[in-house]
């Protein structure tokens, strides 16, 4: 008898639950109706509301120098033709400074030494492109100029410097 008062409690309890599961599925259907009817504005948005910089007194400066005037493709410098500026420039072309040399783009990953010739080769790699130098050659406008074996002396437009290998 204890079992079967457990049971019919047990089953009053699930229909109480779903009851109150679909009173609030049938309560939400309802609220549906009274839903916010969205309104379109008559006014102007703000981004409408522009400046008129015609009558600005503000002159600008550009006496600067122009990025775009040297390209760098892969390693080699290209200068492009500049077309004259009505605005006259501080720096003059000649007082301009050479760009910077990226030495990072230099690995220099070893040398192999030739038995018949008696001389090492150079194993460095430019800018992904890998290539076997002596003294004297070049690889991507670099210049091999000495191999020490633990490092090489390269230049590259006037500029010299020790790479260590990696």
């Amino acid at each position: 008898m204890k079992g079967k008062k457990f049971t019919y409690l047990l089953i009053v309890c699930v229909a109480g639950v779903w009851g109150i599961i679909f009173y609030r599925i049938y309560a939400g259907l309802q609220q549906e109706d009274g839903l916010p009817v969205s309104t379109v504005s008559k006014g102007k948005p703000e981004y409408f509301k522009l400046v008129n910089h015609e009558t600005d007194k503000v002159v600008l400066n550009l006496n600067y120098r122009d990025p775009f005037a040297e390209i760098l493709v892969g390693m080699k410098v290209v200068n492009e033709p500049v077309t004259p500026n009505p605005v006259k420039l501080l720096v003059t072309p000649a007082a301009m400074p050479r760009p910077m040399v990226n030495w990072s783009a230099i690995q220099y990953t070893g040398y192999i030494n030739n038995p018949s010739t008696k001389s090492r080769i150079a194993i460095i790699k430019v800018n992904g492109v890998e290539g076997m130098l002596t003294e004297g050659q070049s690889l991507e406008g670099f210049k091999l100029l000495r191999n020490a074996g633990d490092s090489v002396k390269v230049q590259y437009q006037n500029s010299t410097k020790y790479i260590s290998l990696k």
